[in-house]
């Protein structure tokens, strides 16, 4: 039953209470709105002004990136400049292609085939069947016959397993007797995993296969049945466990490493665990920091709840900038620690306050502030490649008078709008953190969102997609080691699996005082061939491609 109210006795009385479902009417209408769109409406985060679209008839919409449209009318140097940065981008050299031949364009535009160096070849020979063919020219004096080549395919067979035989070599003394043989001397093996029979090129494919390309254990036991080789996921499992013991010590120096930055970025994702004590799942949670350019490491952390205490071990030692949401965890611990961790907003998670009013149409207050955010990012797309000093001074130049001018418009709404109102609270939401928004003035290093670190947690989000849950906490801590050595890994374009393969290897015989050159920028010094080119090219390419998208755009609103 609804609850009884009761009516207002006074004009006042009715006044408020018309404000107040006033206000309450627009919050159901605006969370309606945001149903539909999660319901029905695109995934992008899409904002767009009216001088553009002016501009702009054609404009797909699919192929505008968000957060990064332009919106301020560029200065008479900026224009100056567009025909300049409008130029394509020059083109790969030969030392930054996969293949080392250039990536000449066939004329449908497609690349051409080219085949890996390193992949063997083998000749196949057509012979002609001699009964199909005519006597005259089989039999004729001045015939020759000869191969010519044709064509060339790649094939991929079933997958070749291998056994490796291993022989000790062994001295041993005999008795002049002949009754008895003692052993002097024998070569040590290799190691392996506790109750494993398969060797470091399996275990690392496993550790690929799960971590990094999503496969759950169930169906890599699919694949690898039809090679003819039977692997329970369970036992799969067990071997990962075991290889995160074996690598534990490199995932905690990469920890260690990473709290060393001047400035982490935080975020986390729930992984559904299985619970003994609970007829259904439950929500433990990965976290992912991400170092800055000084340590290029990226880190996991596994814990079994959402708590300060699992949260303040994570940090502990840490003495810089925390980059994150507007966690309730996050924002205490910073605000007890102000004396060694400052915190800093991301604007990405602001901007998202005010997106969702655009929802159901125009909204002249969301559209200015949006209009504020877009200034920003066209200027931090402009400082890209810059020096942090560089960087910092452009902030100082041309970000801070917009930041003074948001800063003094959200003051004027917090005063105007009404308590409830949605705008209300994107206003609320940036002014009890506006010194942590502001910081990123203050220092070049500090980047002006965290997107960095969701593009890392997005590894485990895709996986559980893919695994769905944690069979239990040990899943959980062998999640978080082996995903901090190849998101490491993907951060320097490292192929993960020659990674692996080879550190699983050293690492049983490394001195702890040389465990650093292991590191996969470290190790990847003395590896380039583990270097995934066309994978950075794309990156690159993709990146660049946006940039010019961003300058054309400012070209037509110039003009």
């Amino acid at each position: 039953m609804p609850k009884r109210r009761k009516l207002p006795q006074t004009v006042a009385e009715c006044h408020q209470l018309i404000l107040e479902l006033y206000d309450r009417l627009d919050e159901l209408e605006a969370q309606v709105a945001e149903l539909k769109r999660a319901l029905y409406g695109p995934r992008r985060e899409r904002f767009i002004t009216e001088e553009f679209e002016n501009a702009s008839h054609v404009e797909s919409h699919s192929r505008s990136p968000s957060l990064h449209l332009d919106t301020t009318t560029p200065t008479e140097e900026s224009v100056a400049d567009v025909s300049q940065d409008l130029a394509p981008p020059a083109a790969p050299s030969d030392e930054t292609l996969s293949s080392g031949d250039k990536q000449r364009r066939t004329s449908s535009g497609r690349q051409p085939r080219v085949y890996p160096p390193h992949v063997p070849r083998e000749k196949v020979y057509h012979s002609l069947n001699e009964r199909e063919v005519p006597p005259e020219i089989l039999h004729h004096p001045h015939a020759r016959r000869f191969f010519r080549f044709v064509r060339e395919e790649m094939e991929l067979p079933q997958r070749r397993l291998r056994v490796l035989e291993h022989y000790q070599e062994v001295i041993v003394v005999d008795d002049p007797q002949g009754t008895e043989s003692k052993a002097v001397v024998a070569a040590v093996p290799p190691p392996l995993l506790d109750r494993c029979y398969v060797g470091n090129s399996l275990l690392a494919y496993l550790a690929v296969s799960r971590f990094a390309d999503h496969l759950p254990y169930y169906r890599e036991e699919d694949i690898l049945r039809r090679s003819g080789l039977s692997i329970h996921r369970a036992t799969q499992w067990r071997w990962m466990r075991g290889l995160a013991r074996v690598v534990a010590p490199l995932a905690q120096l990469i920890r260690q490493r990473v709290l060393l930055a001047r400035v982490v970025g935080i975020d986390e994702t729930p992984c559904p665990i299985l619970d003994p004590t609970l007829p259904h799942t439950r929500n433990a949670y990965l976290y992912a920091q991400y170092g800055d350019d000084t340590q290029p490491y990226v880190s996991y952390y596994f814990a079994s709840h959402k708590t300060r205490e699992n949260i303040e071990a994570m940090l502990a030692g840490f003495q810089g900038v925390l980059q994150s949401d507007a966690y309730i965890c996050y924002e205490l611990i910073t605000a007890a620690s102000l004396d060694r961790i400052q915190p800093a907003a991301c604007w990405a998670h602001g901007r998202r306050k005010f997106e969702p009013l655009l929802v159901a149409g125009k909204h002249p207050k969301a559209t200015w502030m949006l209009q504020q955010i877009q200034k920003l990012y066209d200027i931090e797309d402009r400082a890209w490649g810059m020096s942090h000093e560089q960087r910092r001074a452009l902030r100082q130049a041309e970000s801070r008078p917009i930041v003074e001018a948001i800063g003094q418009w959200l003051r004027e709404r917090s005063e105007q709008e009404r308590p409830r109102s949605a705008l209300r609270k994107g206003v609320n939401y940036f002014l009890k953190r506006w010194t942590a928004f502001t910081r990123f003035l203050e220092d070049g290093t500090i980047p002006i969102d965290n997107n960095r670190v969701e593009a890392v947690i997005k590894g485990p989000v895709m996986g559980k997609k893919a695994w769905l849950f944690l069979g239990n906490e040990g899943a959980g801590e062998t999640a978080a080691i082996i995903y901090t050595l190849i998101m490491s890994c993907k951060r320097h374009c490292i192929d993960p699996y020659a990674y692996l393969v080879d550190v699983v290897g050293r690492i049983k015989h490394i001195r702890p005082e040389d465990l650093e050159s292991l590191l996969p920028d470290r190790w990847f010094q003395s590896h380039p061939e583990a270097y995934v080119e066309q994978r950075a090219i794309e990156s690159h390419a993709a990146a660049n491609r946006k940039r010019m998208r961003r300058l054309a755009r400012r070209a037509k609103l110039a003009g």
